[in-house]
């Protein structure tokens, strides 16, 4: 009898292991909107960077890996991903390896541990509602989409076997592209035991980032949950090709991403009492998400669209502007020696000095105009706008001489290319106005 009853039991299984593999599964997640989840994330970066000295090609180790453990709560859906949630992370931390040269590990400030992710012009800006970031921080925060991880399930019934497309506003999203050009990511359901269903995602796919072209190669492994309704694992793997762009090296790496991905009650840290602290609207809120660096000789938020290409420790910060992944204009700062506020050169002795500026061949002053001090320890601000050739190449370029109330002295130069000022619009003043000094 006993032998009849296993045997009855291994029949049964196989039929309802088969009933499975004909009828499938629902591969929906279940509503994400108040819902929340612990998240465990982990990437290793291994791949050569290159870069132009003296005209020829220059190959670098780089490395990098990264760990955060976060819980999300999820607070605006569209459709079948989140556009903004409230995060708390118990750990971000990262460290950057260069030429076999291992820098400091990257962490979060406690106050910055509450975050809010926000999908602003197809991106998410992450940004803490007590302060601004450091570039540091803030290119912590930059890591694998979560809010877009839901998004690779079909969001139908299918059988084991089946496959389907991964959608294109996904794609952009965990690929982190600026503009997407090719997409040939596709799904499968590959089995499903007992309560997980085995995803794979496998394809191509190519863009811009940050300016440059990307060509990545995905193989991804997902478990999805039946009985919870969500994607429990992922394992992201990727060969990333990126051409040189504006603002990056050329650079070929091999990139790894582990995540788990955990159902849990709304955590206190993130309950009704602490979202009061979260902004509305539709737009993250401006003075919250610029990104503050510090000077000995003075302080600048910027927005997120400037990019530092500049060394640490460099005796000049230079930034770069990018508009949807295209090259607006450069702003290189300069300190200067700190003057008597009451013998600070005159507006034309300034434009004669930018004029010998090396490498710039004034054409033709479009502008020459003292504004107003501003409430920044300005005591002094001069404009000095030109047309002319820097190094050969057609350019507009804007001087300004900032002085403090202290005698602090800063130059602002923004080169731009003439059919790019416009795209410029009032942005060089924006950055002007967000110069502090102590």
């Amino acid at each position: 009898m006993n032998i009849r009853r296993l045997a009855i039991g291994i029949l049964m299984h196989l039929v309802a292991t088969g009933a499975i593999a004909a009828q499938g599964v629902n591969l929906t997640e279940a509503p994400l909107a108040q819902q929340a989840v612990r998240n465990e994330l982990t990437m290793e970066l291994d791949g050569k960077m290159t870069v132009k000295q003296d005209g020829k090609d220059v190959t670098f180790v780089h490395k990098a890996s990264a760990r955060h453990v976060f819980i999300e709560r999820f607070l605006e859906v569209n459709g079948a991903v989140a556009d903004k949630a409230a995060r708390f992370y118990t750990t971000a931390e990262s460290v950057i390896t260069f030429n076999n040269d291992a820098g400091p590990k990257r962490t979060l400030r406690d106050d910055r541990r509450f975050m809010v992710a926000h999908r602003h012009k197809d991106r998410i800006v992450a940004y803490s509602v007590n302060g601004t970031l450091s570039r540091e921080e803030t290119e912590l925060t930059e890591h694998l989409d979560t809010l877009s991880i839901s998004g690779l399930l079909p969001g139908k019934q299918v059988a084991v076997g089946a496959t389907w497309p991964v959608a294109n506003s996904v794609v952009a999203a965990l690929g982190d592209f600026d503009g997407l050009a090719v997409n040939k990511l596709e799904g499968k359901l590959e089995a499903v035991e007992g309560n997980t269903a085995k995803i794979s995602i496998q394809g191509t796919a190519d863009g811009i980032n940050l300016g440059a072209q990307v060509k990545v190669l995905v193989n991804a492994r997902l478990d999805y949950d039946t009985k919870a309704q969500r994607v429990v694992s992922v394992e992201w793997r990727e060969e990333h090709a990126r051409q040189q762009g504006p603002i990056t090296p050329a650079m070929a790496a091999g990139v790894t991403l582990r995540l788990k991905r955990m159902p849990i009650d709304v955590p206190e840290q993130l309950n009704d009492n602490a979202l009061v602290k979260v902004p509305g609207g539709k737009t993250p809120p401006p003075e919250l998400t610029t990104i503050r660096h510090t000077d000995p000789r003075y302080i600048l938020n910027h927005g997120r669209d400037w990019h530092v290409t500049s060394p640490d420790g460099s005796p000049q910060l230079v930034l770069r502007l990018l508009d949807r992944g295209q090259f607006i204009g450069q702003a290189v700062l300069t300190s200067l020696k700190k003057v008597d506020p009451k013998k600070v050169m005159t507006i034309g002795d300034f434009a004669d000095e930018m004029r010998g500026t090396p490498g710039w061949t004034e054409t033709k002053e479009i502008e020459r105009k003292e504004l107003p001090a501003g409430p920044n320890g300005h005591a002094a601000v001069y404009r000095v706008a030109a047309t002319g050739d820097l190094d050969g190449i057609r350019t507009t370029q804007y001087f300004y001489l900032l002085v403090g109330a202290k005698g602090d002295q800063l130059i602002v130069t923004f080169s731009i290319d003439p059919q790019q000022v416009e795209r410029l619009g009032a942005r060089d003043l924006e950055l002007i106005r967000e110069i502090t000094f102590p």
